[in-house]
């Protein structure tokens, strides 16, 4: 399901019905091929606990836990596994992406909103809340914008760029496409939008670097596995921040692209027994 947007407004999908109807939907044509669904996997653009359960809600308007909401609605009798969809997707890239030949790496899913997770040993750290490594809440660099009083997140992402562009003027811009088109068509505004976008992402991700030291940097999601100014920006200013280190990690597209976190979440119930979860 397509994450909510700045124009869309507030929080989605009150008490996950619409992520039950999707779910049941899914099923509904796997009896129709023929095949046997013998648990349910399921990611979310929340945090999640070791146990399975959403501890935030920055997007959806959630009042029932998913893993419940999906058993009793739309698959009854099934197991049910859930997890973020971050790192949904770092392990579908770590099975069958990318990450397959790397003993790990720092994922960074950059769509209508910005998350990521390492990747070790094949298995994406979650931490004791569920909540460790979270690059959307950091600081955007003094040295790319000093008067930015948000996080990277409300910077770097989809949904961030939308909303930066439309507060230069004009009418409302949803989000990153929109501004990617702009910038094509000659938008100044639109350009300096992506490319500042790149430079605060590139730069903190060049910090961590200095911190974690992961094998490589694998960028998914829709936005993360695209290709424009903002990409540009992003490499350059990576580069620059970790000039001084002999290898840096060398910077990955998501092979499995916006897939990669379905193909995650599927693996979920197999990888971790049926009834248990990934964070």
């Amino acid at each position: 399901m397509p994450t909510a947007t700045a124009a869309e407004g507030g929080l989605r999908d009150p008490g996950l019905a619409g992520t039950a109807r999707a779910a049941r939907a899914l099923l509904d044509d796997a009896a129709r091929l023929g095949v046997t669904v013998t648990a349910l996997g399921a990611g979310f653009p929340e945090y999640v606990d070791a146990d399975g359960m959403l501890t935030s809600r920055e997007v959806l308007a959630w009042d029932v836990q998913p893993a419940a909401v999906l058993a009793a609605e739309a698959a009854p009798g099934l197991p049910v596994a859930v997890g973020s969809d971050a790192r949904c997707g770092a392990l579908g890239e770590a099975r069958h992406g990318v990450g397959r030949d790397l003993p790990d790496f720092f994922y960074v899913s950059l769509g209508t909103g910005l998350s990521s997770t390492l990747v070790l040993d094949g298995w994406p750290v979650a931490g004791r809340r569920g909540e460790a490594i979270a690059l959307g809440e950091l600081e955007v660099p003094a040295s790319v914008d000093p008067d930015w009083r948000g996080n990277l997140e409300q910077y770097c992402s989809g949904r961030g760029i939308g909303a930066r562009r439309t507060a230069c003027g004009g009418s409302p811009v949803p989000g990153a496409r929109e501004v990617t088109a702009l910038a094509r068509s000659g938008d100044p505004a639109a350009a300096r939008v992506l490319t500042t976008a790149g430079q605060a992402l590139g730069t903190v991700l060049g910090q961590l670097v200095r911190v974690l030291d992961p094998s490589a940097i694998v960028l998914g999601g829709g936005l993360g596995t695209g290709d424009g100014p903002l990409h540009a920006a992003l490499r350059e200013a990576y580069a620059h921040t970790t000039r001084t280190r002999p290898a840096p990690p060398p910077i990955h597209r998501a092979a499995l692209g916006p897939d990669a976190g379905l193909i995650g979440a599927a693996a979920l119930p197999a990888l971790r027994g049926v009834t248990a979860s990934i964070s």
